[in-house]
């Protein structure tokens, strides 16, 4: 198994259209094309191992990516996948534990506003005994354009390993606490 996530170079203008200066845009969450790839960071079960891939290695990636299965993500089939499709690798999220979470609580899996919020990593991290993220990935992208570099890789690793920890608490009880009713448990599907 290998569980994966990327964080991008391009920001993404807030909803009132503002910008920071000097600081590059693409034109919003769904402009995969234009987001650019900062880094991908990934947990391999296998070598039980960390990963960090930047521009001078991403087809080490896409190599570790295409033997490892299932590949696991956060809400990776609707953005990880799409960015990284767009950036020459070709990956397919085997198990999105952001989709299964949805469908535990009895919703599609595609987003629908209202009913699927309050699933995102940080609550659902919370809900089930975890600290949560250590940042937000709309500051990811100004972070590595201001050079800050190691902050945004530091913040994809949390990521990814507050998503190991999240499958391996479905790994062995099947079940998460619901992130909207923290006392409630969800089944989940196994990868």
């Amino acid at each position: 198994m290998l569980i994966y996530d990327i964080e991008i170079i391009k920001g993404i203008p807030a909803k009132n259209g503002s910008r920071l200066d000097g600081i590059e845009y693409c034109n919003g969450w769904n402009d995969h094309a234009n987001m650019g790839i900062s880094t991908i960071c990934a947990y391999d079960y296998e070598m039980d191992r960390y990963r960090v891939f930047c521009r001078d290695n991403f087809a080490a990636f896409g190599e570790l990516a295409a033997k490892s299965k299932p590949l696991i993500g956060f809400n990776s089939l609707a953005f990880d996948d799409q960015v990284i499709r767009h950036h020459g690798l070709i990956v397919i999220t085997e198990y999105d534990l952001l989709v299964e979470l949805w469908k535990a609580a009895g919703l599609g899996g595609k987003f629908e506003y209202p009913s699927h919020i309050g699933f995102g990593l940080d609550a659902t991290a919370k809900a089930n005994g975890s600290t949560g993220k250590t940042g937000s990935g709309d500051q990811a992208p100004v972070q590595w354009q201001r050079g800050e570099i190691g902050n945004v890789i530091d913040y994809c690793l949390e990521d990814v390993r507050q998503t190991k920890r999240l499958t391996d608490k479905i790994l062995r009880n099947g079940a998460l606490n619901d992130p909207r009713f923290p006392n409630q448990k969800l089944t989940i599907r196994r990868p």
